[in-house]
This record gives structure tokens, sequence and C-alpha cells, in this order.
């Protein structure tokens, strides 16, 4: 597995899911320029297309990503990548995750390998 390439956000943003077979609501729970973690109330699996609507706090009109798969699924969350978005919205997302503020900011561990060293040397 690669360490993931972008930071995430957390936030609680509502959001409004359609899918080729259902749609629901949810909420995300991180965010960045590519993608989020979410949970909701309809059942979704790997692969799945969607389409998102997401209520952003303090701003009236909601960031609109017109495509997007679903990337993983446990427990009642699942990992979403972003794949395109509507006019404009890619910069919206890129904003906001640049101006939360920075103890927001979750960030994960380097992968690295642990340095060994020989008995006895």
């Amino acid at each position: 597995m690669q360490p993931r390439g972008r930071l995430r956000v957390p936030v609680g943003y509502p959001a409004s899911i359609q899918s080729d077979t259902s749609a629901g609501e949810g909420v995300l729970l991180d965010l960045s320029p590519t993608g989020c973690k979410m949970r909701s109330n309809i059942a979704l699996s790997a692969g799945t297309y969607l389409a998102l609507q997401i209520a952003v706090t303090h701003e009236l009109i909601p960031l609109a990503v017109e495509v997007s798969v679903v990337r993983w699924c446990k427990d009642g969350h699942f990992g979403v990548e972003f794949l395109r978005y509507s006019q404009g919205d890619r910069e919206r997302v890129t904003n906001l995750v640049g101006v939360l503020p920075p103890s927001a900011i979750h960030t994960y561990p380097n992968h690295a390998t642990p340095t060994l060293s020989a008995v006895g040397a």
C-alpha cells in the first residue's frame, strides 16, 4: 500500500449522494483536493461511481463533484476519489483545504522502513 500523497483535513460536511442505483445522504469526515472519507445511510461498494453535492459551512452554493468513485468500504465508512468536478469547484476545494486551521490538519506518518543493526556490533 502506498502512503497517502495529500493531507486530509477533518470536516463534518453533509452531502447528497447519487449513484446509478441509489440516492441518499452522507457526511464527509475528511477532505483533500482529490477525495474524502465519508459515512452514509446507503450501502456502497468499491467501484461504485457517485455524484456528490457537498454543503460547505458558510457557503451558499454546495460543492459539486460530478463524477467520483468509491475506492474502499469498511465499517460503514468509505473512501472516495474525486474524478470530475463542476466548473470551478476543484479550485474551491483546494482553497478550502488550504485555509482550514493548521491544527486541524492530520499528518500521516511516513511509512519508513525500520533501521536494523547487527547484534554485538
